[in-house]
């Protein structure tokens, strides 16, 4: 986990934390406090609890139920009435403070392992040694629970956060450092403060390469002669702010979701068809290519052949004594001709047919763009104006904290100068740090939720936009190249009319030249009108075959047209899959599955922070708050030991007196 993901859980823990204690009081409302004396290794082997009753009613007589033993009021001389688990106080209106002990396991296990120089070393061994050392606490949460998340039985555990902390003398250590945590080290000392969520991790199911939630701590030091003050663990259930529902608005952005994948789906079937349509397109005009070329070749054969003619026609012409071989073989030369005009004919109508299929081709492809630009229109961007005011909100919200705490702080001020107990100076001025951390997290969260406002004001609009006008721009192109293949299918349809009228007249020029060879004296008279004749149409042979080779380069730049059309359909249709496959699916699969897990799992650990409020017992009707306090048994040479001992024994004599 980094820096910033820490202070942030930091600060929400904090906040959530001095929020929770501030629930309203009913009958009565009791604190407890679990005092755990653990050994140097974690072992748990003297609880003491102390509660206080809040008697704010000023009632006389208050009823308790506790399995303690060993109870002692330690604010009178008052015992209470006692019948198994149920006491009854003589108050008098005041507020009663009891303490006792108790076997029962603790919700927060804990583990302490040492490490000197890389190998593990027991507390005993490592008493005085020196080397670098590292400590791992390590905090079980076994408060486990099993409650329905989203139609699924799920383990979690109750939210517990561990804070632990512990003194380091200076004159034997240095480099000293902790995870999860802040070291403070004021030249004679250094203050450690590290902390845990036990169970955190498993409760929300994240993975650690995502998201690592400690559930331990790590000190480390170099030293010279190794001693460990006591390690001291404050843990409380309460990290989940009460009566705050992060995650009402949640249902509209799944709502918003769901359309951003339909949407995306459809887009991907209109590329589908629009890439169907141009692969028909393109097989059309590969078609239609093919046809035009054997109509160039059967018009440069017929221009060739009729030269023939025309020479035959021209000797006829100029030599009236060979009339009766030039007749003939104008007859052959006329037979070819019908040939090679039967052939044209037949060209024709294959490239008539094959303008047609390619028109049919091209309203199909229109028909596939229309519907994608239809789609494209269609497409809902997520509107982020709801959340760019909630986080208004929230950041507003955080201002005004703020601006509290800070005229708190000016208040904590005023008090200080004029304070004289030592203990209200330090609560003060403790108070006043606490606030001040407050602010600088709470400004760092300002400026966060800033950065998000920013980077929500950023859509893809724009480029929706530029998509559909690109997709217009391809229609208006198809649209003119079906008007000019409209164009091309009636001239096609005229050449054709043509060449059929072309084929009659050579039916009957085979007719003539068979009269021509049966009459060559008649035919003598007319041989400078067939001369003149025979010249016009190689001119329109010429001609044809002329505007044929046109017809064959302009339509092969068509078919190279058809096929990049076909390829940028099918690279879209590609794309459009990819990025539905891989970015809508994954964003809709993750908001869908883990944010809304997440979110319901979130929901139930407030659930539970909220019903943990007490260790021991608790009547009905009546509140609570618990928190535990954990102190680890330090490791110091046995004088050292004594001495600490002492000290305690004097402490509790005049706490006594």
């Amino acid at each position: 986990m980094n820096k910033k993901s820490i202070s942030k859980i930091t600060a929400t823990l904090l906040l959530c934390t001095t929020i929770a204690y501030t629930t309203p009081i009913f009958a009565y409302t009791k604190d407890e406090t679990v005092y755990t004396k653990l050994n140097a290794e974690g072992t748990n082997y003297n609880t003491i609890v102390n509660s206080h009753i809040k008697n704010d009613e000023k009632e006389q007589l208050i009823k308790d139920i506790s399995d303690l033993t060993n109870i002692e009021n330690t604010n009178s001389d008052e015992q209470p009435l006692k019948e198994g688990n149920n006491l009854e106080w003589n108050a008098q209106g005041n507020d009663i403070y009891y303490q006792g002990k108790t076997d029962k396991d603790l919700p927060i296990e804990c583990i302490v392992k040492y490490e000197l120089d890389g190998n593990e070393i027991s507390k005993e061994e490592i008493l005085g040694r020196s080397g670098t050392v590292k400590i791992q606490i390590e905090y079980i949460n076994k408060d486990e629970h099993i409650v329905q998340i989203n139609g699924k039985n799920k383990k979690i555990y109750t939210p517990f956060v561990a804070i632990c902390g512990t003194i380091i003398s200076n004159g034997n250590n240095k480099n000293i450092q902790i995870t999860n945590g802040k070291v403070i080290d004021d030249g004679d000392k250094t203050t450690v403060i590290g902390m845990c969520l036990p169970g955190m991790q498993e409760s929300l199911g994240l993975e650690k390469d995502k998201i690592d939630i400690p559930n331990k701590v790590e000190i480390t030091m170099e030293t010279t002669n190794f001693e460990l003050n006591n390690i001291i663990t404050y843990v409380t259930p309460k990290i989940i702010e009460k009566d705050v529902d992060m995650f009402s608005k949640l249902d509209e952005i799944y709502n918003k979701v769901n359309t951003l994948q339909i949407s995306s789906e459809q887009l991907e079937q209109g590329a589908s068809t629009l890439q169907q349509g141009t692969d028909t397109y393109n097989g059309k005009s590969q078609e239609f290519n093919t046809a035009i070329n054997q109509m160039s070749e059967g018009i440069n054969s017929a221009n060739e052949n009729y030269s023939k003619i025309n020479e035959g026609i021209d000797s006829l012409n100029k030599n009236t004594k060979k009339l009766q071989i030039a007749a003939k073989t104008v007859n052959e030369g006329t037979v070819l001709i019908s040939d090679a005009q039967q052939t044209i004919n037949e060209k024709l109508g294959q490239l008539e047919q094959g303008s047609k299929q390619l028109q049919t081709g091209e309203e199909q492809l229109l028909k596939g763009l229309e519907s994608i630009i239809a789609q494209v229109s269609n497409i809902q961007i997520s509107d982020n104006t709801v959340k760019i005011k909630e986080l208004n909100q929230l950041i507003n919200t955080n201002k005004n904290t703020v601006k509290t705490l800070k005229e708190s702080n000016a208040n904590f001020e005023k008090q200080l100068k004029v304070a004289k107990d030592e203990n209200t100076i330090k609560t003060l001025k403790k108070s006043i740090e606490t606030n001040k951390s407050l602010i600088s997290l709470l400004e760092a969260n300002i400026k966060a939720n800033n950065e998000t406002i920013t980077t929500l004001k950023n859509t893809d609009t724009t480029k929706i936009k530029q998509l559909t006008e690109g997709l217009k721009s391809l229609k208006q192109g198809l649209q003119d190249l079906e008007n000019g293949t409209k164009t091309l299918h009636t001239g096609t349809t005229q050449l054709k009319l043509g060449t059929t009228t072309l084929y009659s007249k050579t039916q009957e020029l085979s007719n003539g030249t068979k009269q021509l060879y049966d009459a060559c004296i008649q035919l003598s008279n007319g041989t400078n009108t067939l001369n003149a004749g025979s010249n016009k149409v190689k001119q329109g042979l010429q001609k044809l075959d002329t505007s044929a080779s046109k017809l064959t380069y302009a339509n092969n730049q068509l078919l190279q047209g058809s096929e990049t059309i076909s390829k940028g359909a099918s690279t879209l249709l590609h794309g459009i899959q990819k990025f539905n496959k891989e970015g809508i699916q994954t964003i809709c699969g993750y908001v869908n599955k883990d944010v809304k897990n997440i979110t319901t799992t979130l929901e139930k650990l407030q659930v539970l922070s909220n019903e943990y409020n007490n260790f021991t017992m608790l009547n009905n009707g009546n509140t609570g708050n618990v928190k535990f306090i954990m102190i680890m048994d330090s490791i110091k040479k046995e004088e050292d030991n004594k001495q600490e001992i002492i000290l305690e024994n004097n402490k509790k004599e005049d706490n006594q007196k």
